[in-house]
């Protein structure tokens, strides 16, 4: 059997174009469905801190092409997609920075 590596490279790319696509997509309907207390943005970092204060939010962290935001009342992904996010993902935690727990 002879296999055509311009073949197999093609479909490693697809798959993981694939896979980036579902990851993308499931990560944004997950934000959606959820409405986590605490969200990451992605987008052009002046349309976010936009984006953010129209959303009612506060901003915990930011760097060059995303923004972590919470909010207390409901609806914060879609006034964040509204306001020209590219994708909005649940955050892991709601504070500004890791730390300690304490019990």
């Amino acid at each position: 059997m002879i296999i055509n590596p311009g073949c197999e490279a093609r479909r490693v790319i697809v798959g993981l174009g694939v896979a980036l696509l579902v990851w993308f997509g499931g990560m944004a309907a997950l934000a959606l469905l959820v409405e986590p207390p605490a969200v990451v943005v992605f987008g052009p970092t002046a349309s976010l801190i936009a984006a953010v204060d129209a959303g009612d939010a506060s901003i915990l962290s930011m760097g060059k092409g995303f923004v972590t935001a919470k909010a207390n009342g409901v609806g914060l992904v879609r006034r964040l997609y509204a306001g020209g996010a590219w994708f909005v993902w649940p955050a892991l935690q709601a504070t500004c920075r890791p730390g300690k727990r304490s019990l």
